[in-house]
């Protein structure tokens, strides 16, 4: 067979390296393409499983993405109406005949999700979550004494304006009548199950319907809250493990011996009180996210 030029064609053999240099497609050049190929085809795969995976566990939240609960449907119904059991709730707590509301704080120790019942103790309920939605807790709330493995006391607004209309004569709150078992002979059950749980939300308070703005949230099951003063009945509960992840990490080293009531009340939230409590704990915000 002939070229276009009338010459015949020669059949090319492989005798030496010389020979191989001048292939029209190197070896080596060969050797890389495959490789390269190889190396996408192992990404590619790798790429499927991952978005796979992500797929198939897209309800699961990164660290740091925001918080846990972010509606109901994040909750067990135990959670949502809870009853007496073997470690939590001494008694179960009324029935929820009004609405059960779902709050998130953000706190600078983390988010606490907290069920408001309404059934348990109608008018602290109803004041809490008029604080919430007149973003009460949004001045910076200082979290002002907090005793380990005890309690922990807040609710002065950190801007001293929003104190108004939740103190004076006229605006104390009557009592809730107490759904837990009063007197020493009930500060636990045969289970052991105290009577006030961790996590129990209430008010402070100095005497018979002497409610304010001033709330109180077990740091700890405790016996002896909730056994006869008025203003202990708890009207929520925190729910979820994050909530109690925060509860833990609460800063409690000032015990008895953080910021005055007085000081806040004047100051609220200052730069004052910052650098002179600077590992104090703050609720920053908090916002109703659903009801049922």
């Amino acid at each position: 067979m002939k070229s276009a030029r009338g010459k015949p064609f020669r059949k090319t053999s492989l005798k030496s390296e010389r020979d191989i240099r001048y292939l029209p497609f190197p070896v080596a050049s060969i050797s890389t393409i495959l490789l390269v190929a190889v190396f996408l085809s192992f990404l590619s795969a790798l790429y499927t499983g991952a978005h796979r995976t992500i797929h198939q566990h897209s309800n699961i939240r990164p660290k740091g993405s925001g918080p846990s609960i972010q509606s109901f449907q994040d909750l067990a119904l135990s959670e949502i109406h809870p009853r007496a059991g073997p470690h939590r709730h001494i008694v179960s707590p009324p029935p929820d005949e009004s609405p059960v509301t779902l709050v998130t704080c953000s706190t600078t120790a983390g988010y606490l999700h907290i069920l408001v019942h309404e059934s348990w103790a109608p008018l602290g309920a109803q004041r809490f979550l008029q604080m919430v939605e007149s973003k009460y807790f949004s001045t910076k709330v200082a979290l002002m004494r907090c005793i380990k493995n005890f309690l922990c006391q807040f609710g002065i607004a950190g801007d001293p304006s929003y104190n108004e209309p939740y103190i004076g004569k006229n605006n104390i709150l009557k009592d809730d009548t107490n759904w837990l078992p009063e007197g020493p002979t009930h500060r636990k059950n045969e289970l052991g199950v105290k009577r006030f749980g961790k996590g129990y939300l209430a008010y402070a308070g100095s005497g018979k319907n002497s409610r304010s703005n001033q709330l109180i949230i077990s740091l700890n099951d405790n016996e002896r809250l909730g056994g006869g003063s008025p203003w202990e009945v708890p009207w929520g509960e925190i729910v979820g493990g994050e909530s109690f992840s925060t509860l833990d990490k609460i800063f409690t080293g000032y015990g008895e011996k953080g910021p005055s009531q007085g000081r806040l009340r004047r100051e609220g939230s200052s730069d004052g009180v910052r650098k002179d409590f600077p590992n104090l704990d703050y609720i920053l915000h908090c916002d109703v996210i659903e009801s049922i």
